[in-house]
Order: C-alpha cells, then structure tokens, then sequence
C-alpha cells in the first residue's frame, strides 16, 4: 500500500487582485468562496452569495497543492477517488480526521443494489421498474424520479467497479431484507449484498479500507488532518459559479489545492453539530453514530458559495442506549449501537414516561428511530410524547438473550436492576398504573403471538429479520411475556446513523444553486449531498453505501469527460 501523505507544502492564502475585472463580454469574478471573501457581483442563481474578483484563470492565487480532482472527505469519497485515479487522473482527498475513512469505516460494509449480478446468478426476480416502484413507494412526496434512475441505473456498475479494482468479492446479505418489504417492489433477499470475509471475520469497514487501498495504490494521496475551509470560485462570463479548488487548514497553515477538472464534495453529514441538529431535525436525536468530525463542515461550505439544500429535516435513525451514548459523546467517540441486536428479541419493550408502548420494537431501527418523534398536547402537558423512554426486559428475556452487550441473564450496563415492576416505575419515574396496565395487555396477547397495537412479529421482516431470536416460529420469534422478575430498564433516545440532509444535486451529481443553476466543477455524494436514495427513505441494510457509491459514480464518469480549466 502506498504510504498515506500527511504533509503538505507551503503555507499561502489565496491572493485576491481586482485587475482586469471588467472584460469585454462582461464581470468575471474569482474568490475564496466563504468567510471573509471580498464582495462582488453576485452571480447569477447563487442565492445572494458572492465570489471576490480577480482575473480569469486564477493567475492570482498562490496554489499550494493542486490535482486534477479534488475529493473533501475519505469516507464514500474514497470511491470516487479510486474511480478518477484509475481512469488515470491525478486526485488529492482531503480528510479532516487523523485517518482516512469517515464514518464509512464504521459501516457494515452493505451496499443496497438492486438488479445485481448475484441475484441474477442465484435466480432472483428483479428489475429497475421493481426497484423504482419501491423507492417512489417508500419516499411519498419526496420521491426524486430522475435522481433515483441515476442511482439504479449505476450503482451495479460501481459494485462492478469495487470487484474490478478494489478485488471486493461480493455476496448476499443473508438477512438483507428490503426494510418495507411489504410495499409494491420490495424483495425478501438479494438487493443488500457485502463483501465476503473468512469465517469469525467482519464485514465492518472492510470496502472502505479496501477502496482506499485501491485509490491509494493507483496515486491518490490523502492528506489526512487537513480539512476543507472554503471553495475558491469564479463568476463566468455568462453568470455562473464556477468551483476551481479549495481553501485548507494544514497544522497551522492555510494551504490553497487547485483541482483542475473539478471538486467533489464528500464530507459526510451533520450529526456532531448539535447547533444543526437541534436547527434542522424534525426527530429529537441528539447522538450518533457517526465520526465527530461529521459537523456540517461541507454543508456550510456550500451554503456560502449559495447552494440549495434538501432533506434538511430527515436522518438515518435508529434507537439508542442513552448511556452508551452518552458516555462516547462525552469522549468525542463514535460508537455502534448495541440495541439494534436487542430490539427485535423476545423479552424486551419499550414504554414512555405514561408507561406505554409506542412502537412495534422489532421493525426497521429506522422506524423505531422515527417513533420518538410524536409531540402531545394534552392541558399543560406539551411535549415530546416518547421521550423519556425505556427499555424494560425481565429475567426470561435476559437468560434468553445478552441484552446491551451482556451476558446471558445479565443485561449490560445501561440497565438498572428492580425487584419489581412498581419499583421499576417508581425508579425510572413511569406513570406506575399505566406501565402495569400496559405490561398486563402486552403479556396476555404475547401468549397467544398476537399484537394488536403495533403488529409486532405479523408481518414478514418482524418474524425473519436477522435481529429477531432464532430457535422459535412465526411472531414467537420476537413475542414474549414480560413476566419474570427481576426486572431491569434502560432510558433509550433516538440516535442518527447518519444525517441526510445537504447539498441540492441532480441526477448528475452536479451540485444545484437556490434557482436551479448547477454549480459548475462542483459535485457531491453520500450524506452531504441531499439525495437519500432518491427520496427522504431508508431502502433496506445498505441504502446509505448504495447511492453513494453510485453517485461517485456517476461524478467519476461526468469529471472523465470535464476539460481542465488551468
């Protein structure tokens, strides 16, 4: 493997000059797109943003480092990185964090495709009016036709790609199930696939390192500690925002990199800005998986140079142990969450402050996630409905199942002992007769594997997910009474897996100003980019890997094509 550059020369801002402004065609502009940039014109579709002036070219700026492609983030960037180095063009990546990888080396590795060689090897029906019919289903009225074409059209071409370069080996997730199967196009197996891995082995991580191997060993550098500050940009003759590098904090320096075919902006989410969070979330999550260095750094970029964003108000979610979380956050650490192996098992429920469930516990962790979300207003009672929330299992459920990274018959840490369940309420501060209330309905239907409040174990993800137990039939894989005591609870919160809102693009990966106008050399991917998987909606175990590596894709195969401005 090509050792990883983590150094970089010179130390020059950008050197603004105002001569030869005005041409004969019209104003063009050249800045530093961001804080501090010298007023101009503001051009055209750019939202009231405005570029610094200088002549055409950029003959004025003291350029540091420059490539022919310029990626701002390591984690699904990483592929478009590959993809431009072995198509023999020469690609700079720059990581905020001290190694490369985002929150992407955290994934599971799934990448969400439908119509893939796999499936057509082991007999599977699919088809792209299937997958389409799925998404549109599943996104409602933020349902982006064009978009999601582009991401069905070539996300098999990029899972061809990581074979071919990367020497990934591909198989199906065995308990790949499309997330709402039960809509028009879902399938049972085949769209979610990963790499394969020797036996005791996982898959977590495993494309991302292998992917940036592969860039890396083609000439891609990456110079990690090194995040993007600001774009640096023209204004052209005909009024467009034309993206010709980045601004960069190097140690204590400010480095400017030339990227002569264009940008692409891969910066992750906004998970770790609890201004943003708070600001744009409809769902009260707080906490997530992701990277701390996941802060909207990429989002705010784009804004300034007048960007338009989508799907500001929707994330990747899932529930969480509060504690768990908590305690990462308070290090500055990313973390998995333990409660997605717990939630589908028999024994387990979640309950409110009033002491009643609020969710089918063994559905999506997305739509768990969502759940919290529900707000009352009841006299003075104004509030998040969900929120305090609890996890409670009983002795049953905890010899059944390692609960929170336990051991059998003792959950993990975030739990607290009771006797009983009035001790449990009075220590957790749940309503007492609607906790035994609840608990009471819940067991007598559990008996006979019924739910009739949330359908929990009817429908065929709840009784065949891979978090569900095994060792049992129909919705008795995840239905059990909790009777036995002792008992024991654990406050859990919405946790964002990633954040989906960003950059407005189109199904060219090209980013898009606030009137529609594309932003010329300037592209975007994955969690900073607005796209989901065309539409705001979680397709199924790999539906945040999948459109991004097809749209790196499709950037790849757009910049191929792109002259060089320089």
């Amino acid at each position: 493997m090509v050792k990883r550059d983590t150094k970089t020369s010179g130390a020059a801002t950008a050197a603004v000059s105002r001569r030869d402004m005005l041409k004969a065609g019209g104003l063009l502009g050249l800045g530093i797109a961001g804080a501090g940039a010298l007023p101009a014109c503001a051009p055209k579709g750019a939202g009231g943003s405005k570029a610094s002036s200088a002549p055409r070219g950029g003959d004025d700026i003291a350029w540091d480092e420059e490539a022919d492609v310029v990626v701002i983030g390591s984690g699904t960037g990483a592929y478009t990185a590959m993809r431009c180095a072995n198509d023999g063009l020469d690609v700079i990546v720059l990581e905020k964090n001290s190694q490369a990888g985002g929150s992407t080396i955290f994934s599971s590795s799934v990448v969400w495709a439908p119509c893939n060689d796999l499936e057509k090897a082991e007999g599977i029906e699919d088809s792209r009016e299937e997958a389409l019919t799925y998404i549109k289903a599943l996104s409602g009225d933020t349902f982006l036709p064009e978009e999601a074409a582009a991401f069905v059209d070539n996300v098999n071409a990029a899972v061809k790609n990581a074979a071919q370069i990367a020497g990934i080996e591909w198989t199906i997730w065995p308990g790949g199930i499309d997330y709402s199967v039960f809509l028009p196009g879902g399938k049972k197996r085949g769209r979610a696939i990963l790499p394969k891995v020797p036996e005791g082995d996982t898959p977590i991580g495993k494309l991302n390192k292998a992917i940036i191997e592969a860039a890396e060993a083609l000439g891609a550098r990456f110079l990690t500690e090194t995040p993007a500050t600001q774009f640096i940009s023209r204004t052209t003759e005909d009024g467009a925002i034309e993206v010709l590098g980045v601004a960069a904090r190097s140690g204590r320096k400010t480095i400017n990199v030339r990227a002569r075919r264009a940008v692409v902006l891969a910066s992750g989410g906004f998970d770790w800005n609890q201004a943003m969070m708070k600001n744009y979330l409809r769902t009260p999550a707080r906490y997530s998986w992701g990277i701390a260095t996941d802060d909207g750094d990429g989002q705010k970029m784009a804004m300034k140079l007048g960007a338009d964003l989508r799907f500001m108000n929707e994330a990747f979610l899932s529930p969480g142990y509060k504690k768990e979380f908590q305690e990462a956050h308070e290090q500055g650490m990313s973390r998995l969450s333990t409660i997605i192996r717990d939630d589908g098992k028999r024994g387990i429920v979640f309950v409110n402050k009033h002491g009643r469930r609020f969710t089918n516990e063994c559905a999506t962790y997305d739509s768990v996630g969502r759940s919290f979300g529900g707000f009352e207003n009841n006299g003075e009672n104004r509030s998040w409905a969900n929120l305090p929330a609890w996890a409670i299992v009983d002795q049953a459920g905890a010899d059944g199942h390692a609960f929170n990274g336990g051991e059998l018959g003792k959950p993990g840490p975030s739990y607290t002992r009771y006797e009983t369940l009035e001790a449990l309420a009075e220590g957790c501060g749940i309503d007492k007769e609607g906790l035994l209330a609840q608990i009471a309905r819940f067991n007598e239907h559990a008996e006979r594997g019924e739910d009739p409040d949330f359908g929990r174990g009817q429908d065929y993800y709840g009784q065949n997910s891979a978090y569900v137990s095994s060792g049992y039939e129909g919705a008795f894989r995840t239905l059990q009474p909790i009777s036995t005591p002792p008992f024991y609870a654990a406050e859990i919160v919405p946790v964002v897996l990633g954040t989906m809102g960003g950059i407005k693009t189109n199904a060219q990966a090209q980013t898009v100003d606030m009137e529609g106008n594309v932003i010329e050399r300037l592209y975007a991917q994955g969690n900073v980019s607005g796209i989901g998987a065309g539409g705001a909606c979680y397709v199924g175990g790999g539906g945040t890997l999948g459109p991004a590596i097809a749209y790196g894709e499709i950037a790849a195969n757009q910049i191929h094509n792109l002259d060089s401005w320089a």
